[in-house]
């Protein structure tokens, strides 16, 4: 198939090598300055993107690309499929820009998508696309140098929302001949928004290690670090508001370490905590600064949105919205001012029955 990427960063460059691994023909399309600009001069040098395979014994490789490019039109008309791996934070803005040029492709790919495939939905002019929502990329990687990606981590399973949910097994159809890990379906676009792992230990991890982070100049481990038994107990009542919202939008309810295990542990009987702490000895050091992704994309995308959510069905969510407080007060910034929720999503006036239909049903996006 022909897949567009949209996002020239971290995970778009190792998802654009992997894919061209499998016989896609991929085009990566850059849509900022903000950052990574030498990486990208450096992919559009080579004509595509080398690679280290830390899943494949550090095998090296070079992922040619059908087109490198910064112009929308050239790199999405004719696409069978695209993946937007950009922020959460620019899916508003991007939507605007890039919706109307979805028209024709078979599905579109928001990952992480925090509810992010309504605003490109509302925007794409042809209701025969299909959307999907991922909950974490398919690999971890990290640019090592300009043109280079390192691939550190493969999920063993992930799971996909459709939207709409009637979408399933035609979009785990195309998910297949994407990736070979990619056999699960979320019931809808709210699970997989709130078994984003970054939003419970991005925003955990990095809030209660404030001064850690600052005072260890760049030496801070997080997954080694910060998750102690205390800060276990505060992740159980983030993740009993997160079940409770997910029992009542039709869900069932998963622990963060139950989630982390299945996407990736081969072996289900394990324990999941032990399962998260191997994950935790492999990842690596950071964030360096609290000026990070793990708050200012994280608390606003994730936790405000989850906060949302629990109005919307009546459960209340004070360690959520703890969480969103002491991290604008560490950055004297205000979170809920800029947040997602349902109103930003247009969905602020439906009724909790309506807005399950909104993100289940063909009918209710016509």
């Amino acid at each position: 198939m022909i897949v567009a990427i949209v996002g020239a960063g971290n995970a778009g460059c190792a998802h654009a090598c992997k894919l061209v691994e499998r016989g896609h023909r991929v085009r990566l399309l850059k849509t900022s300055h903000s950052i990574h600009d030498s990486n990208f001069d450096k992919i559009l040098e080579n004509g595509g993107v080398h690679y280290v395979d830390a899943t494949a014994r550090e095998a090296r490789g070079f992922a040619p690309l059908e087109m490198a490019t910064r112009n929308d039109k050239e790199a999405l008309v004719g696409a069978d499929v695209v993946f937007m791996m950009v922020q959460s934070l620019q899916h508003e803005t991007l939507s605007e820009r890039i919706g109307p040029l979805l028209a024709g492709c078979r599905m579109v790919i928001v990952i992480s998508g925090y509810m992010g495939s309504l605003f490109f939905c509302g925007k794409c002019p042809d209701r025969n696309v299909l959307f999907a929502e991922c909950e974490s990329t398919v690999y971890n990687a990290r640019i090592v140098e300009p043109g280079t990606v390192r691939i550190s981590f493969r999920n063993v399973r992930n799971a996909w929302a459709m939207l709409p949910s009637s979408g399933q097994e035609q979009g785990l159809t195309i998910a297949g001949q994407l990736f070979d890990n990619v056999r699960h379906a979320r019931k809808n676009i709210v699970e997989s928004a709130l078994h984003n792992p970054n939003l419970i230990v991005h925003t955990t991890g990095t809030i209660l290690s404030a001064n850690r982070i600052e005072h260890s100049g760049g030496e801070f481990w997080m997954y080694k670090e910060a998750f102690t038994p205390s800060v276990w107990n505060l992740i159980g009542g983030l993740d009993r508001e997160k079940n409770g919202i997910l029992e009542k939008f039709g869900c069932d309810p998963l622990d963060y370490v139950d989630a982390c295990k299945f996407r990736n542990e081969e072996d289900l009987s394990k324990d999941s905590l032990q399962v998260f702490r191997s994950f935790a000895n492999s990842a690596p050091k950071g964030p360096t600064s609290l000026d990070t992704r793990y708050i200012h994309e994280d608390v606003p995308m994730g936790l405000c949105l989850m906060s949302s959510l629990g109005k919307k069905c009546g459960v209340a969510t004070p360690v959520c919205d703890s969480l969103v407080n002491i991290a604008g007060a560490l950055l004297k910034k205000d979170f809920w001012r800029e947040g997602r929720t349902l109103d930003r999503l247009g969905l602020s006036g439906k009724g909790l029955d309506e807005l399950i239909a909104h993100i289940t049903e063909y009918d209710a996006l016509l």
